[in-house]
This record gives C-alpha cells, sequence and structure tokens, in this order.
C-alpha cells in the first residue's frame, strides 16, 4: 500500500519541478528582456550625446539594478543631489529625532535646495567630509567619495540607487519614520526645481543638481523614485557632465526619463 502511494506521488512532484523549472526561466527571459528593451531604448540616447551621461535604475519587480554609460569608469560630481545623503547620514547617525531647528534646514536644504541650510547640516550634524564617508560606508555606497565642499562629492549613479533603494524600499540602516521623513521632503520639491526623472509622471520623489564648474563644464544630475499609474515603480538615478549649457543636460535626463516610464510600467 505505501509504495502504491508513493508511485501516485512521484508524478506529482514531476510536474511541480518542471512548473518550478518553468517559472526560473521565464524570469529570466522576462530580467533579460527587460535588460535588452532599457539598454536599447537609453543607448539611442546616451551614445549620441556629446557630454557623460550614466544611468541606473532599480525594479522591485526584477530586484535587478539595470545600468548604462558613455563614460563607464567615471565618477560624477554630485551637486546638490548629495543633499540626501547628507540627510539620511544624520538620520542614520542620531539616535534622536531631528530637532525642530534641524527639520527647518532640511526642509530647506531639500525642498528649496538652498546651500546655506545644507552647509549648516554638512558641518555641525554630519561631521563634515568624513562624516558624509562614513554615511556611503554605511549604505554600502563603495563607489562614492566625499568632498569638503560638498557639492565636490564624486558617486555614481548606481551607488546613489542604493542610497534610493534604503529610502523607498527597505534599510537596516534607517528606520521607517526616518526614511518617511525623507521620501515626504522629497516628494515636495518646488515646483521649478521638478524637473528631471519624473518627466512624463504625476507622482515621483526627486532631487537634483546642477553646477557650472571647471573643466566639467555644466553638471546636471537628477535622482529619485517613479511609481507609474499600474502601480509598479522604481528608483532612478542619472548623472550627466559636460554639458554646453543647465539645459542641455536637462534634456537628455528627461529623454531617459520618458524611455524608462514605459518600459518599466
Amino acid at each position: 500500500m505505501q509504495r502504491s502511494q508513493s508511485h501516485r506521488h512521484k508524478p506529482r512532484r514531476l510536474i511541480l519541478f518542471v512548473i518550478a523549472i518553468l517559472l526560473i526561466i521565464m524570469g529570466i527571459r522576462h530580467v533579460s528582456s527587460t535588460s535588452a528593451r532599457l539598454k536599447s531604448a537609453w543607448n539611442k540616447i546616451i551614445f549620441t550625446s556629446n557630454n557623460n551621461v550614466s544611468i541606473a535604475v532599480y525594479s522591485p519587480k526584477t530586484h535587478q539594478i539595470y545600468t548604462s554609460s558613455n563614460a563607464p569608469h567615471h565618477k560624477f560630481r554630485t551637486a546638490s543631489t548629495v543633499k540626501v545623503s547628507i540627510l539620511a547620514g544624520i538620520l542614520a547617525k542620531q539616535e534622536s529625532p531631528l530637532t525642530s531647528h534641524q527639520k527647518s534646514l532640511a526642509t530647506k536644504m531639500i525642498e528649496q535646495s538652498d546651500n546655506d541650510s545644507t552647509s549648516e547640516l554638512f558641518k555641525d550634524y554630519l561631521g563634515g567630509k568624513n562624516g558624509l564617508q562614513q554615511t556611503f560606508e554605511k549604505f554600502g555606497m563603495t563607489q562614492s567619495q566625499a568632498n569638503s565642499s560638498w557639492g565636490l562629492t564624486v558617486t555614481t549613479p548606481k551607488d546613489q540607487v542604493k542610497l534610493l533603494n534604503n529610502i523607498f524600499y527597505k534599510s537596516k540602516v534607517l528606520s521607517n519614520e526616518e526614511r518617511s521623513e525623507i521620501r515626504n521632503l522629497m516628494s515636495n520639491i518646488e515646483s521649478d526645481q521638478a524637473w528631471g526623472i519624473s518627466a512624463s509622471s504625476d507622482n515621483f520623489a526627486l532631487k537634483n543638481g546642477w553646477l557650472n564648474y571647471g573643466k566639467d563644464e555644466w553638471i546636471v544630475n537628477s535622482i529619485g523614485y517613479v511609481k507609474n499609474s499600474n502601480g509598479t515603480d522604481y528608483t532612478i538615478a542619472v548623472y550627466t557632465d559636460k554639458n554646453q549649457s543647465m539645459a542641455a543636460g536637462q534634456q537628455v535626463i528627461e529623454q531617459l526619463a520618458r524611455v524608462t516610464k514605459p518600459i518599466l510600467d
């Protein structure tokens, strides 16, 4: 009797095994298809550009980070996008919530991109260059290097996506309340700064950066989170430099944002 039951279970196990294999294959194909479509769309923009351009996107649907760059070994100046790292670093460093004064400074720093507020938070509460570097280490941002002039800090889009994922998805560094605090500020950016990765989107949170700096010419960057109308979402970071103007950098970022959205929809 026991043998008969064993024989009856074998076909069922075989069917379940085959189904599992098929699901794995379908998952791999979906990931590779998404990667191929993104790279095809991105590269038509990136490799026809005269400036340095790099993009990274994380999809929680596939659990993958997708990247492309016409300057793969280049590290980009953060400009004001580093303000998200500064706030995350202070929240991770302090054992207590932000004081009312710190909240006021953080609001000006993120929503209005106020530089004086940033400098005060950076020097007095984060610990300057060393505190920022420690922040990068906490979040596993191995390709980022802090600078005592915070806007000249260097990074990569992939590193920034690691930080964004801690804010918008899961984190072992930030509490739910701290993550929510950053998200709320990034979702309430001044209207004249709501450009970049938000192109063609109604539901987003972001922080942009722009700076005209020496041989790098115009540095124009945009990082953040996008949620589509059907509920799919993703984090995204685009960094550019060697732009002839701020408008040129903004244009290429928004072109990349527009082609990314329907592929991850």
